[in-house]
């Protein structure tokens, strides 16, 4: 994933840092990586949500904002992957055959296919308004990190910040989609 200038990763600072500190990073992003799966696979719970906060805060004090955002841009192209793009597809899987068959006599009505695509789209966008939530409790804990570095003199502009991220996630939900678009399914609507 493409880095931007205002997200930063600052290896460098791993060098001053004593074991225990270098412990308690690994510590700390073990445990923001658990807290990032909890909250994809529906485990959401309110008080997880605060800790996933703070496991952000932490190592963006350390200067890990880039790799906090790629983990976490990662785990919900995986997550949209699994639960998100091969559920939607899989409604359409009842369809295959129509275009092997390439006919008339269709099993299915018009009507029929209607319902199920409404049907498809209409989890699919919960689920992708779901992740764009966990999407903006990440961006709020990175702007809240980020006061601390504003005031060391280091600026950067929120809203663009905001609208670069969710332009990237929305290019990650159509690349999964179109990457995992079945053969059959042109076939299954216009046919």
């Amino acid at each position: 994933m493409e880095e931007s200038t205002s997200f930063f990763c600052n290896l460098g600072v791993l060098d001053s840092l004593s074991d225990d500190g270098v412990q308690e990073i690994l510590n700390t992003y073990a445990q923001f990586s658990a807290a990032t799966q909890a909250l994809l696979n529906g485990i959401g719970r309110l008080s997880l949500r605060s800790e996933f906060v703070a496991h952000v805060q932490s190592l963006c004090k350390h200067g890990l904002e880039s790799l906090i955002l790629n983990h976490f841009l990662r785990s919900l192209q995986e997550n949209f992957e699994i639960n998100g793009a091969s559920e939607f597809w899989r409604h359409f899987d009842a369809y295959e055959n129509i275009a092997i068959l390439n006919t008339s006599n269709l099993p299915h009505s018009e009507e029929e296919v209607r319902e199920v695509l409404c049907k498809a789209l209409e989890e699919i966008s919960s689920k992708k308004k779901c992740q764009e939530e966990f999407l903006s409790i990440l961006v709020h804990a990175l702007q809240s990190s980020r006061y601390d570095l504003m005031e060391k003199g280091r600026q950067y502009d929120s809203e663009t910040e905001v609208v670069r991220l969710f332009a990237k996630y929305q290019l990650l939900v159509s690349s999964v989609l179109m990457a995992t678009l079945p053969r059959h399914f042109p076939g299954t609507i216009f046919h």
